[in-house]
This record gives structure tokens, sequence and C-alpha cells, in this order.
């Protein structure tokens, strides 16, 4: 698939979002929900991208030398467009605070999701940076934090994210689609938004759930 085609896909996957996508997930038998904590720093964040993947190694204070923690390794490298997606293990330890999100956001990165921590939350919402985590912290990274690899396979939350794999996110949460399952669960989960749609509408002209539902189907 071309970078276009791509592009086109994940600002529709946006538009649909992480519950309808979680549905078209299920119904093919993919292991793709990552459940909470991970969540938006602010209700409004939405995102679909190619992941870029990042692994760490956690310590306790001084365990690293203060350049291992290597925040440009993921926020000066991640493509326009691309998810960044951290494995942190879920460590209560920050990965990044204000001024790498705003530089993220001013990259272009399409999100960031965090299985651990970041602090500056309120520089991170400030940035309009669509970033889920699972704890805000004032605890820094700075020797406590090795970057151990990007592009490598990583867990979020127990489902495994590879380099390239869409991931999508709103509100609700976050999800990832297998990158060579793309086009099957793009597919569904559009089929799935159009009968949401006519549901909506007969719903709001009245109708209980129940015959909206059995309309939409074509029953």
């Amino acid at each position: 698939m071309n970078a276009k085609d791509l592009s086109v896909i994940c600002a529709r996957l946006r538009e649909i979002g992480a519950s309808t996508v979680g549905g078209a997930l299920d119904a093919l038998g993919i292991d793709g929900l990552v459940v909470p904590p991970i969540r938006p720093v602010a209700p409004d964040r939405r995102f679909a991208g190619p992941a870029f993947t990042v692994n760490v190694a956690i310590g306790a204070l001084g365990t690293f030398r203060p350049e291992e923690f290597d925040i440009p390794a993921y926020v000066d490298h991640a493509a326009p467009g691309e998810v960044i997606a951290i494995d942190a293990g879920g460590a209560m330890v920050s990965m990044m605070g204000g001024a790498a999100a705003t530089a993220a956001k001013l990259r272009g990165v399409a999100g960031i999701v965090v299985h651990g921590g970041v602090r500056d939350l309120d520089e991170i919402v400030e940035s309009g940076m669509d970033l889920f985590v699972q704890h805000a912290v004032p605890v820094s990274g700075r020797t406590r934090v090795r970057t151990a690899a990007t592009q490598v396979p990583i867990k979020l939350e127990g489902v495994t994210v590879r380099p390239g794999d869409i991931l999508v996110g709103d509100s609700t949460g976050v999800v990832c689609i297998p990158k060579d399952r793309l086009h099957e669960v793009f597919a569904l989960a559009e089929k799935a938004e159009a009968t949401d749609r006519v549901i909506f509408e007969h719903v709001r002209q009245g109708k209980g759930i129940g015959e909206a539902a059995r309309i939409a189907k074509g029953g």
C-alpha cells in the first residue's frame, strides 16, 4: 500500500473511532483491544496511524546514564502521521514532558500512546498532542529509563504492537489493527459504521432501538 492510500484509510479510521474498529476486530477474532487504564490526556483527543514502536528499560534512580534516556530517538525520528507507542511496562516514571510532546506535535506525529507515565500534564494538554497515557507523574525518567530499542515488537496492556500496525484511539480507548489485516478490518468497520448511522437516524426519528436495528439490517 502506498503512503497516500494509507493516509486516507487512517483519516477515515480516525473518524470511525475505536469502538467500531474494536467491534470489527472482535468479529474477526483479532486480539487488538488495548484495555484501560491507558486514557487520553483530554476528552477531545483522537488519532489513527501506523505505530512507531519504542521499548524502554526501567530502573531505580541512578541505574542508567542520563544520555541513555534518549527521547530524541523517538520524538525526532517518528515520521509525520505515525503514532509513537512506548512500552514502559506500566511503570510510574515519565517517558516525556511538555517540551517533547510539543516537538512531536509540531513534527506532525499523529498520536502518542504511553504504557507508563508522562510529566508536565498541563503542558501536554496545552500542546494539543493527541497523547494517551497510563500515569501522570512528577517522576523524571532521567537515570531511571534507558531507551532500549525502536521499531521492534512491543506490548501495550498485553496487546502485541508491531512497527507499522495501525493504532486507533479516542476517548473510549485504543485499538491495534495488525498491518497485514488492515484491509479486512477497515472494510468491516466501514460496514458497521454505515449500519450505525442508519440506526441513529431512525432512533432520532423516534423509533425504538430494536426496530431501528431491524431496519438498518434490512429486516
